[in-house]
């Protein structure tokens, strides 16, 4: 479906891709891994036509439709959700007007016989692309879509400019999925979901017809739906079929194979080097000489493996331990205008617990954080701090309060302790500043970094309670691991707010979860929550809490009700009616269609009543279809 043969980029001097080939299947879902600065994203846009490589070839068949969805917002053009929704749907809109313009063609009694078979065919193979878009129940696909995604039915009316960053980015995904491409390219489509978002959009990537290429930082994630892994790494691709628990294995042994070959290629030129250097003065053993030095010239110099970014251990900086309690809260509320985030919410947290926050966007786990952190006050009740707690506290929004004319090292050397100072370069490596990035400026950095920033920040600073409000969204599998690995050895008391599944394993003694302006407390990690709560049944009542007035787009995912026996039968009875009826008018369909085939068939007298007989025909077995699917459901 998709051939990159001998493909090279370059940036400046860099090399992104070094003379890289692969080809993507139809049907095909696979994941790119590779480190921050690897050229993933890069590749997708060069998938996308968006970036021209220098040399190779992209190929594709013309009627390869393909999709993607980047990590940049476009321009609000002051639509509703509805209205944003229904004008990406060019493709559909296209197809209705060609098929109008088919019908009014074939309505000619004086259309030619060529023209005649022409039109009949582009009307069956318009209706094969309806059927795959699924252009006649498009309605019902964007409820479904929109309310899997998170969006409530009343949303659909409001203006896009009043959503957030994040939910405007759910809406491009929407009409992603709605355009149904054939290669669907997603670059971190699950950084702005939510749990039940994500289990959402993993069931619905399952089943989908077509190709699917993805970049995620979400192990569970990826290991769910990709079954293939291709790793962008100093220029070149490792193409690996299998889970991505899988590729781990492969890597490590590729690795510890790379490693022999270098140091073994190594050693060899060390020696022959001392051999030149033994012999070029002596005039007898001068050629030999020169002769070991061509070998060297020749010698195609295996690069060294580079150092996992796991092998750099974080660590946060322990304060004084402070009192038991940590913090306590009663008759807690908080309400913005008139909408309720939170009400009456009471809890007590002791030191040395580690929690975390989960539930659905906008159920208040970042409202509840800034009222520990006493960033926002409460609307009512009260919130006390314990003794001696020294709070550090990581959020999205507080990257403006770096100086951006200040490099990276500066801005960290400036807030961090004097015994901490040595580090800072490994502790920057560890999250993917290596080199010279540490002396970027920063105004230039993008967003991810500068919470990369902010992250560092922390690691040099002294507390006791840290609370660390989505941490992974910009950090590579590596770095998730290494900060993952340094709150489980912190010693102090630890709030993580995210989504993803896999840093939340083992991390944290008690999951929070918030729903209907409330937290509901498990004594586990989030496999316990997940475990003991169906959280099927919590997507299902998610949906039909926000869609109260799209029942059809909610009927595709409650479960069905308990239906009488005696009606069950019934509807049995009357599916094995509709199939033959079906069945039957499929046949009389079929028939005319034959006939107006016939050269000289519009010239015929009743042609137009045959013409309308076959329209009626559609209509019939459409209405049959649906009441067929309807019964289905029942039994």
């Amino acid at each position: 479906m998709i051939r990159v043969q001998n493909l090279v980029l370059r940036f400046g001097e860099r090399a992104i891709f070094n003379n890289i080939s692969f080809t993507v299947t139809p049907g095909e879902k696979l994941a790119i891994t590779g480190r921050n600065g690897s050229g993933k994203s890069t590749l997708l846009k060069v998938l996308s036509e968006a970036i021209k490589p220098d040399e190779g070839l992209v190929e594709k068949p013309k009627d390869v439709k393909v999709g993607y969805l980047e990590q940049e917002l476009p321009s609000d053009k002051g639509f509703t959700v509805r209205e944003e929704i229904m004008s990406s749907l060019v493709e559909i809109n296209a197809l209705h007007e060609e098929l109008k313009h088919c019908e009014d063609q074939l309505s000619n009694p004086n259309l030619e016989e060529k023209k005649l078979m022409y039109y009949i065919e582009l009307m069956e193979d318009i209706h094969h692309r309806m059927d795959y878009m699924n252009a006649d129940k498009i309605e019902g696909e964007i409820e479904k879509i929109l309310i899997g995604l998170g969006f409530k039915s009343t949303d659909f009316e409001r203006k896009t400019h009043e959503f957030s960053g994040g939910w405007r980015m759910r809406l491009e995904l929407a009409k992603l999925l709605l355009s149904r491409p054939n290669v669907m390219l997603l670059d971190e489509p699950n950084n702005h979901l939510d749990i039940l978002s994500i289990q959402w959009l993993e069931k619905y990537l399952l089943t989908y017809e077509g190709s699917v290429i993805l970049i995620s930082h979400d192990l569970m994630f990826v290991d769910r739906i990709a079954k293939r892994i291709i790793e962008v790494d100093r220029g070149k691709l490792y193409d690996f079929v299998g889970s991505y628990s899988a590729f781990i294995d492969y890597k490590k042994e590729r690795r510890d194979i790379e490693l022999s070959e270098f140091k073994s290629q190594q050693k060899l030129i060390q020696h022959k080097e001392v051999l030149i250097d033994k012999f070029r003065a002596k005039a007898s053993k001068a050629s030999f000489a020169k002769s070991l030095q061509s070998e060297l010239a020749r010698m195609d110099v295996i690069e060294a493996p580079d150092e996992e970014q796991s092998s750099i251990r974080l660590r946060f900086q322990p304060s004084h331990p402070g009192g038991r309690m940590v913090i306590e809260a009663r008759e807690l509320t908080k309400s913005y205008g008139d909408l309720m985030v939170l009400n009456n919410i009471e809890f007590f947290i002791e030191r040395g617990e580690k929690l975390s926050f989960i539930g659905q966007n906008g159920q208040g786990k970042s409202t509840l954080v800034k009222l520990i952190s006493q960033v926002e006050p409460p609307t009512h009740g009260v919130i006390n701090l314990g003794h001696q707690v020294k709070i550090g506290y990581f959020a999205q929004e507080h990257t403006e309060l770096m100086d951006p004319n200040q490099t990276i090292l500066e801005v960290i050397e400036s807030v961090s302790l004097p015994a901490v100072r040595p580090l800072i370069r490994n502790i920057l490596g560890g999250l993917a500043f290596g080199g010279d990035d540490v002396e970027k400026r920063i105004r230039v950095l993008s967003g991810g970094e500068k919470s990369r920033v902010r992250l560092a920040s922390l690691l040099v600073q002294e507390h006791n309670f840290l609370i660390l409000d989505e941490p992974t969204h910009h950090l590579d599998i590596s770095s998730k691991e290494s900060l993952k690995e340094a709150i489980k050895n912190y010693k102090g008391t630890v709030i993580v707010v995210s989504h993803d599944r896999e840093f939340l394993r083992g991390l944290a003694e008690k999951t929070c979860f918030f729903a209907d302006q409330k937290v509901r407390i498990f004594e586990g990690d989030i496999d316990y929550f997940l475990e003991k709560t169906n959280t099927e049944s919590l997507l299902q009542s998610f949906e039909k809490s926000n869609n109260t007035a799209t029942a059809a787009a909610v009927k595709q995912t409650e479960p069905a009700p308990n239906i009488d026996p005696e009606e069950k039968k019934k509807a049995a009875k009357k599916i094995g009616i509709l199939e033959k009826d079906i069945e039957r008018l499929e046949t009389k369909k079929k028939e005319i269609e034959i006939q107006m085939g016939v050269p000289g068939f519009f010239e015929q007298s009743n042609s137009s009543n045959t013409l309308k007989e076959y329209e009626l025909l559609k209509s019939q077995i459409a209405t049959h279809v649906k009441e067929w699917e309807q019964l289905v459901e029942m039994v």
